[in-house]
């Protein structure tokens, strides 16, 4: 009897456990898992089991060999956190927009050259990393996503950035040094005005930052690289500002 009674303690804790790392398990009990960590898998694709999970809170898929993002992802309505770090991603579905929950998105060292514009729809976004990627472009939307407050965008392509960016009024932190801009740095980043932290070092033909840098007041860290020539407004009244020279 208690040996019966020992086995099922031990199964009701197994299918019931909502934080996992392991699919076999995960498979089970589908609906009741909540956090899925399957870092170094060896996975290739994104595990189609996924598309029945629908408690799942966070998905971790660090340091595997997954090139794409599916539709199916639009149906983890409750997913909170999606962390894709260091794949082979060159797609992502527009469905991924249709998360209203997400409020952190890393899908740093990848392969990807372009967004979908129905990244718009992450209403909820808090977080996007998207560094050391290939991205030639932004979409011209990207100033939808208003409650949008760390931003990496490092270490890719870009040749311009979209002018709805300067309405994110919640950024607090952007990087967007070792970009490949063919215009200067545009007086728009000078309109976010919660900025904490910004990296400009890397970027660009022209050497001179403009003068709406001198707007953002609470500003405290500042990268920049060596030939980069700082505005004359930068840093009046504002004596916690550190210049970071990259």
């Amino acid at each position: 009897m208690m040996k019966k009674l020992l086995i099922f303690i031990f199964c009701f804790h197994l299918f019931s456990c909502s934080k996992l790392n392991r699919l076999d398990v995960a498979r089970t009990n589908p609906s009741s898992v909540k956090q899925l960590n399957l870092s170094a898998s060896k996975l290739t694709s994104f595990p189609p089991e996924i598309a029945t999970m629908s408690s799942l809170t966070e998905l971790i898929l660090f340091r595997n060999k997954i090139d794409s993002i599916p539709d199916f992802i639009g149906n983890l309505k409750k997913l909170e956190s999606l962390s894709m770090q260091s794949n082979r991603l060159v797609y992502m579905s527009p469905n991924t927009g249709k998360l209203p929950l997400l409020r952190k998105l890393n899908v740093r060292f990848n392969r990807l050259k372009s967004l979908p514009a129905d990244i718009s729809g992450l209403s909820s976004l808090e977080e996007l990393d998207l560094r050391n990627n290939e991205l030639e472009a932004l979409p011209e939307n990207i100033g939808d996503l208003q409650n949008l407050e760390y931003l990496y965008l490092s270490d890719n392509h870009l040749q311009k950035l979209p002018e709805s960016l300067g309405t994110l009024k919640k950024l607090r932190l952007l990087h967007i040094g070792r970009n490949h801009l063919t215009e200067p740095l545009p007086d728009f980043i000078g309109n976010l005005e919660s900025l904490i932290e910004l990296d400009v070092s890397g970027m660009g033909n022209d050497n001179r930052l403009p003068a709406s840098l001198g707007n953002l007041r609470r500003l405290e860290t500042l990268y920049v690289s060596s030939y980069q020539i700082l505005p004359y407004s930068i840093g009046h009244g504002n004596s916690r500002l550190r210049v970071i020279v990259r």
